[in-house]
């Protein structure tokens, strides 16, 4: 099995059920398709756009961005998966009323970015005048393996000092900061800036979190674990953690565990491809 490179979404996929990766990334079982997606997505390009502009439209123009990006999102997502009622919501509600609602929250959320980004004493960090630390790409090297991936934000405060920050649109707060940590060396990496703390600005809430302290992360901490995950790939050992991570599963239906289609994407093939 040859993996190019691995990444925070990998690592994080991986760690939360093997079984989830083996048929996402190894097999490669088609998937469900869900609003949150298209949301999410929409709302990270119109925020990424606006501060890219050095924040020079308003949040009408940023609401339209939005729109332009749900679109896309939407039909791209139409032609995987023409049939809405077979999209994942995460409870009861009908696909058709989630997409409905998810599209005008997410619009909310761009518009109560701009407020809050107005009022808050930091800013998008600048690494190179003219060009804002925003989707930031980074690529690390960790005892081997290659990991790559975009930084949300970086953002600084008026005392000078760097925070590395995520964006999320779900309603559920990250319970680690592995994400940032991988950022705050990557950061170290590129620009020898290691901020050694990090946020999720968490747009229900259309505020960052307090701050995560990173130093617990040590670069060699995090390369273990990546060269340990990747050896794990490697060698087939995908175990299913059955869960309420379940309800929003992509590829539940093919799942080893319990799937109603497993048999379409068995684990001996996975493995022994």
């Amino acid at each position: 099995m040859t993996v190019a490179h691995r990444s925070v979404s990998q690592y994080g996929s991986f760690v939360r059920c093997g079984e989830a990766y083996r048929l996402e990334k190894v097999a490669k079982a088609p998937q469900n398709q869900a609003g949150w997606f298209i949301q999410g997505t929409a709302y990270h390009e119109a925020v990424e756009r606006w501060e890219k502009s050095f924040r020079s439209v308003g949040p009408d123009v940023m609401a339209e961005w939005f729109e332009e990006a749900w679109e896309r999102g939407y039909a791209a997502a139409l032609a995987v998966e023409p049939d809405v009622s077979r999209w994942l919501t995460g409870g009861t509600t009908k696909p058709e009323n989630d997409l409905k609602r998810r599209r005008e929250r997410g619009r909310g959320q761009v518009e109560a970015y701009f407020e809050y980004a107005i009022e808050a004493p930091e800013r998008v960090w600048e690494p190179i005048e003219g060009q804002p630390a925003i989707e930031l790409p980074f690529t690390l090297i960790l005892d081997g393996i290659e990991v790559r991936g975009f930084i949300d934000q970086v953002v600084e405060y008026p005392d000078g000092h760097l925070r590395v920050r995520d964006l999320k649109t779900g309603t559920k707060l990250p319970d680690t900061a592995f994400q940032l940590a991988v950022y705050d060396h990557a950061l170290n990496a590129m620009f020898g800036e290691k901020p050694g703390f990090g946020d999720f600005f968490m747009a229900k809430n259309n505020a960052p979190t307090d701050p995560w302290n990173l130093q617990d992360y040590s670069l060699e901490k995090v390369s273990r674990w990546f060269r340990n995950m990747d050896k794990a790939v490697r060698l087939g050992l995908f175990l299913p953690n059955p869960g309420d991570a379940c309800r929003t599963c992509t590829v539940r239906r093919f799942c080893d565990f319990n799937g109603v289609d497993a048999r379409q994407f068995p684990y001996e093939e996975s493995v022994n491809a």
